[in-house]
């Protein structure tokens, strides 16, 4: 089994028929490893844009990517069959799933079609890793927050050298995704992570997560609407619920230690069901100042 390590770099390019802003991809960049984990070949391709004419500031800052650099590029066509030659049967892999966003996005512009129907395998290298991370027991303080953990973040927990290494060029960084991958390589966890590019896979990654507003909807389960002081007791909410920046809001007293404090909870719908944050801020009492804020996420 071989893996392809895959990373693009883009343009926010304003396009008259979408009356919008795309991110028009201007370089691939990918290595190809097999079982052994040996890079055994690499893929990169600078993309002639065709949709915006000239490279934002920002983007040429940070890949240093250049109007010149991209005006011998390639059309996005012809990025893509050399691409989808390279990958072959291999697994694809990304850094997060942003990538494969952009890659369906201009798929749909350039041929009409969002379906990546080239690709069989597919593993977010990014959860992949941060799991592995967990389960060797290093402290990762982005995803205890409910952050995704950044690619530098990982080299960093993993104390891997970049020395000779770029960040933001599309071939420099998915080697340094390979370089956690090697790192952090399970096959049998990794098996778990492998999902196959069907249709199921599909809706999961096109579903629109929805922030449910409405109490009476029957998608939110009341029993849930209840916070435990930081003392160990079940509060009272003194106040009928608001809703503010997408979150339900009230006032809580707990009769046990007299502490109040304002209680948010969110239901967010996603492709697997209704997750639920709640968050306790705003505490009066001094001593509890060490508890602002405490999150549970179901």
């Amino acid at each position: 089994m071989n893996f392809v390590i895959l990373d693009l770099e883009w343009n926010p390019s304003y396009s008259k028929k979408l009356k919008g802003f795309i991110n028009e991809i201007i370089e691939f960049g990918a290595i190809k490893v097999n079982s052994d984990l040996e890079i055994i070949d690499t893929f990169s391709a600078l993309v002639r844009p065709q949709i915006g004419k000239k490279l934002n500031e920002k983007i040429t800052t940070l890949t240093h990517i250049t109007d010149e650099d991209v005006e011998d590029g390639c059309t996005y066509t012809h990025a893509l069959s050399g691409f989808r030659k390279f990958l072959g049967d291999s697994v694809l892999m990304t850094w997060g799933i942003t990538d494969i966003y952009v890659l369906m996005e201009n798929t749909k512009y350039f041929l009409q079609d969002d379906r990546l129907s080239f690709i069989d395998n597919y593993t977010n290298l990014q959860d992949y890793c941060e799991d592995m991370l967990i389960q060797k027991n290093i402290k990762n303080n982005e995803k205890s927050a409910g952050k995704q953990m950044g690619l530098t973040t990982a080299t960093e927990l993993l104390e891997i050298s970049l020395d000779n290494i770029s960040h933001h060029r599309a071939l420099d960084d998915s080697i340094i995704a390979y370089e956690c991958f090697k790192n952090l390589y399970s096959y049998p966890i990794l098996l778990s992570h492998i999902q196959k590019f069907n249709d199921e896979f599909y809706r999961k990654l096109t579903f629109k997560n929805t922030i449910l507003c409405d109490l009476n909807n029957p998608l939110i389960d009341k029993k849930e609407m209840y916070f435990t002081c930081p003392c160990g007791y079940r509060a009272k909410r003194k106040k009928t619920w608001k809703f503010s920046c997408k979150s339900f809001i009230a006032p809580f007293a707990c009769k046990h230690c007299g502490n109040t404090f304002m209680g948010r909870i969110q239901f967010k719908l996603k492709y697997d069901g209704v997750h639920i944050i709640k968050k306790i801020f705003k505490p009066i009492n001094k001593e509890n100042t060490d508890t602002q804020k405490v999150t549970a996420e179901k």
